[in-house]
């Protein structure tokens, strides 16, 4: 078992990537608002089970580029 918050290798470093290109982004709409979620990265504090996110966080090992098949 890892000592470390986070596994390393969940998380690109030195790439500059963020989630805002990331084609997992997922955007719901709550109320006046839109909240942003990753939708492969599971949460246990949200009503849809996603992980909130903000599109300015580091991107993760499952980044994939928005505009990628």
């Amino acid at each position: 078992m890892s000592n470390t918050l986070f596994d390393t290798d969940d998380f690109i470093t030195n790439k500059g990537l963020t989630c805002r290109s990331c084609k997992h982004r997922e955007r719901w709409q709550c109320g006046g608002s839109i909240i942003q979620y990753c939708g492969v990265r599971s949460s246990g504090r949200t009503f849809n089970g996603k992980l909130k996110i903000k599109v300015t966080n580091q991107a993760c090992g499952k980044y994939i580029k928005e505009n990628d098949q």
